[in-house]
């Protein structure tokens, strides 16, 4: 078995079975573009404005798909991070529209019709704390943060009440962040982890299938409603790399007293996730081998947690 078929059934982070993924993933994706793409180099990256196009069919225009992907293949393998907000002065390109679109509905879904439009909120002091938790990521987990600037191409930022953070496939490369997933830096590094975890999944997805029942609706700690197998799936995942990030950091003497409180928070989640998966998922052969490290990883972080 390969490093990245290896990957595709761990729940933590190799750098070797990273790029081994992305190079997959990132080969389907032109492939599929094909003739939209422009003569010359290709794109050394994944962007989620390309994703988009790849998957979306007739809505992406095929003129701002060869005017991406000329300027990608020029950016290197990981290109700075873009940061967007709804009525900011530049108008939004069609994939986030489509994005911030469907979170909306999301929202309204579950909240109610009366939540109002997304807000554009003022973004210098989320982006402060996005980059120092960046940096306390590349310290303390440098193969998490090699993964998130291998994925991670555009933050989206978003004012909305009941709005924290979300990834999506069909914009995979793109994380949509509220104003309380960035109000502290403990808070932006347990974002990230969050949402990078949502994109090594989705990753992990298109080269292993984990679940035979995906589709089944049960409940778990990160919704107040019923969701998906494959959705609690995700949340134990997501929750597993928050709880070790953060007691990575939690075990430095420095570390703000928040960083401890959002680890034991996610521990506790993890815990309630996996009980609600134990009766209820169908594993296969290669979703067994998934959950079977997911298990290790919680007693090992439950047994070696600092007070």
């Amino acid at each position: 078995m390969g490093a990245g078929q290896d990957e595709a059934v761990r729940v933590g982070i190799t750098p070797a079975g990273t790029m081994s993924l992305v190079r997959g993933h990132h080969q389907e994706i032109l492939r599929r573009l094909g003739p939209a793409l422009p003569a010359g180099p290709a794109p050394a990256c994944l962007h989620p404005g390309l994703v988009w196009a790849a998957t979306s069919g007739d809505d992406a225009d095929p003129a701002h798909v060869a005017e991406l992907a000329g300027a990608l293949a020029d950016a290197g393998l990981m290109p700075p991070l873009e940061h967007l907000t709804p009525g900011g002065p530049d108008p939004l390109p069609d994939w986030c529209r489509w994005g911030t679109g469907q979170l909306l509905a999301d929202i309204r879904q579950t909240h109610g019709t009366g939540e109002a439009d997304f807000g554009a909120p003022d973004l210098t002091e989320g982006i402060a704390h996005l980059e120092a938790a960046r940096v306390v990521l590349r310290r303390v987990w440098p193969e998490a943060a090699l993964e998130m600037d291998l994925l991670i191409r555009v933050i989206v930022h978003v004012q909305g009440g009941a709005f924290r953070s979300a990834t999506l496939r069909p914009t995979f490369g793109a994380i949509y962040l509220g104003s309380s997933s960035v109000e502290s830096t403990p808070a932006a590094f347990e974002a990230l982890l969050h949402e990078t975890g949502h994109h090594a999944l989705y990753l992990r997805n298109l080269f292993a299938t984990l679940v035979t029942n995906g589709d089944l609706l049960i409940s778990h700690p990160l919704r107040p409603d019923p969701r998906p197998v494959s959705g609690a799936v995700h949340a134990a995942h997501v929750l597993a790399r928050m709880s070790h990030g953060l007691a990575r950091w939690a075990a430095e003497p420095t570390a703000p007293a928040e960083v401890a409180t959002r680890r034991d928070d996610a521990l506790r989640r993890l815990r309630g996730t996996i009980e609600a998966l134990e009766p209820a998922a169908v594993w296969t052969d290669d979703g067994r081998r998934y959950f079977d490290d997911l298990l290790h990883w919680e007693k090992e972080l439950t047994t070696t947690r600092h007070p």
